[in-house]
C-alpha cells in the first residue's frame, strides 16, 4: 500500500507540473526569425492588446524562461513582449559572428513585420550590453523606452526621443561603468540605485524585488 501511495503521489505531482506548464504555454506562442548574419533566433512573444511590445534580453547565466513573470505581468495589463533566447542559447543558432547586438536587431524587424508602431527593450547584464550595441548599430523611430540592468557593457545611448532607466546596485562590480555609462547618455533618462551588490537580473532574488519589478512595469507601461 505504501509503494502504490508514494507511485500515485509522484503520479500526481507529474501531472500538476504538466497542467501548470500547458498553463503558462497558453499565455505566449514560440516564434523564430532570422538576424542578418543568418543566425536563428527562437523566442517567446506574449501577445497584448496595444501597439506596445516589449523585447526582453536575458543575462549570460539566464535565458529567455527568466523574463516571463515579468512579461506574464505586462500581458495583464495589456502590453505583449518578446523574450529572446541569445544566440547559442536554447533552439537559438549563431550566424556567422558572435555579435549578439544582431539578434536584438532582428527582434525589432521581426516586431515591426508583425505591426508594432511602439517598441519598448529591457536588458539585464549582456543582454543589456547587447542592447547598447544595437542602439549604436541603428536606432529605430519605433525604440521608446529602454531599461537596462547594470549592463556590461556597452556605450552611452545617444537618442533624445529614447526614454532610459538604468538600475545598478550600488556595491557591485560594475557600478562605475554603469554609472559613466548613465552619466553620458542624453536625457530623457532616469537611475535607481540599490544597496547592496546583487547584479541585473539577481536582483530579483533580493528583498526588494516587488519593488523593482512594479518600478519596470510602470516605467513601461503608459
Amino acid at each position: 500500500m505504501k509503494t502504490y501511495f508514494i507511485v500515485l503521489l509522484f503520479c500526481s505531482s507529474v501531472m500538476s507540473f504538466a497542467l501548470q506548464t500547458s498553463k503558462n504555454q497558453e499565455n505566449f506562442k514560440l516564434i523564430t526569425y532570422s538576424t542578418e548574419d543568418g543566425g536563428t533566433i527562437e523566442a517567446s512573444l506574449f501577445k497584448g492588446k496595444k501597439d506596445l511590445v516589449v523585447i526582453f534580453a536575458h543575462g549570460a547565466v539566464f535565458n529567455k524562461e527568466s523574463w516571463y513573470f515579468l512579461a506574464e505581468k505586462l500581458q495583464s495589463k495589456g502590453v505583449a513582449s518578446l523574450s529572446i533566447d541569445f544566440r547559442g542559447y536554447g533552439n537559438s543558432k549563431t550566424g556567422t559572428s558572435n555579435n549578439l547586438a544582431l539578434d536584438i536587431l532582428g527582434a525589432i524587424e521581426y516586431l515591426k513585420n508583425q505591426g508594432y508602431k511602439s517598441i519598448s527593450l529591457v536588458g539585464g547584464s549582456m543582454g543589456g550590453a547587447a542592447i547598447l550595441n544595437a542602439l549604436e548599430l541603428k536606432t529605430d523611430d519605433v525604440l521608446k523606452k529602454v531599461v537596462l540592468l547594470s549592463p556590461a557593457g556597452g556605450h552611452a545611448i545617444t537618442s533624445n526621443s529614447i526614454e532610459k532607466l538604468i538600475i545598478v546596485s550600488k556595491d557591485e562590480g560594475l557600478y562605475a561603468k554603469v554609472n559613466a555609462i548613465f552619466d553620458a547618455s542624453a536625457n530623457p533618462k532616469a537611475t535607481k540605485i540599490y544597496k547592496g551588490s546583487y547584479h541585473a537580473q539577481h536582483m530579483f532574488k533580493s528583498n526588494y524585488a516587488e519593488e523593482l519589478t512594479d518600478l519596470i512595469v510602470g516605467f513601461l507601461t503608459p
